[in-house]
């Protein structure tokens, strides 16, 4: 049963004007002001964020909220697995759940359960995933926020699906249905081989926007309907452990195999993993 603080945490979303409070962080975050250092100090300080691993470790270093929030690494911090057959998370973060897609379906948290297809925004039954496999990630606030590739992969298609911004945080995806189908998204399909994969990033209240390495700004504010867009014919490929976009405050991102990848077995719910760590093999 959920805790009632859990829904007493979640229940002020359902009335707060989600795109509206999120393009104000995206306004107050692109600027430069007086109180940009403060800020960034008072954010390290709460979330024991670790600036030595940090290619800039001031916060005058950054001109604005958002580039430190967007900062790179050092060389090295992240050890890309280099075996040939490996898959590795896309990101620095924690597992929220993982498993086998049964029927269609993935597990949002325990007893919550959502339909791949309406998470792909495919609106005809698609058979591509069965037998296939999950691994959903949480990017806390100390965390990270670049997203990479969890092998190499030719881009065959996105789409950015507009939403809510519902909080992606521990408790609201334990009290909110479908939260991650509410919510706006960036779905990239890839493929390597026999392998198809995708990469789903999950946009959260305060993320005041998703780039991508092939494109930057993946939609306008606020986008009406799905923008689909078609990459068949340009032939972009990335490398495994490449950089692949990132949330500019946010999230959550999860990956989605067919049946040709296998899950790690060290795998946990709660387990901290970091961009190129081992989480599943091509067996393809």
């Amino acid at each position: 049963m959920n805790n009632i603080f859990d829904y007493l945490k979640a229940y002020w979303l359902f009335f707060i004007p989600h795109h509206l409070f999120s393009r104000f962080t995206y306004l107050i975050t692109r600027t430069k002001h007086p109180l940009k250092n403060f800020l960034i100090k008072i954010y390290i300080k709460i979330f024991k964020v670790n600036m030595s691993e940090c290619i800039l470790s001031k916060p005058h270093d950054y001109e604005t909220f958002c580039d430190f929030f967007t900062r790179r690494l050092k060389k090295g911090v992240h050890k890309i697995d280099g075996k040939k057959d490996s898959i590795v998370s896309s990101c620095d973060g924690k597992i929220l759940e993982f498993g086998k897609i049964e029927d269609d379906t993935i597990v949002q948290v325990k007893g919550k359960t959502i339909n791949i297809n309406s998470l792909l925004d495919n609106h005809e039954k698609s058979s591509i995933y069965e037998n296939g496999s999950y691994v959903t990630i949480y990017l806390g606030p100390k965390d990270y926020h670049r997203v990479h590739m969890p092998l190499d992969g030719r881009l065959i298609k996105t789409m950015h699906v507009p939403g809510r911004l519902y909080s992606v945080t521990t408790h609201a995806v334990k009290v909110i249905n479908n939260l991650y189908l509410k919510n706006e998204r960036l779905v990239c399909n890839f493929e390597k081989d026999q392998l198809t994969f995708s990469v789903i990033l999950i946009g959260a209240i305060n993320v005041s926007s998703i780039e991508v390495a092939w494109k930057g700004e993946s939609s306008p504010p606020m986008p009406k309907k799905t923008i689909s867009t078609d990459y068949h014919k340009k032939r972009i490929s990335l490398k495994k452990g490449e950089e692949l976009g990132m949330f500019k405050t946010g999230s959550t991102v999860i990956l989605l195999f067919n049946k040709n990848a296998k899950l790690s077995n060290d795998l946990k719910k709660g387990k901290s993993v970091r961009v190129g760590s081992q989480i599943a093999k091509n067996t393809s």
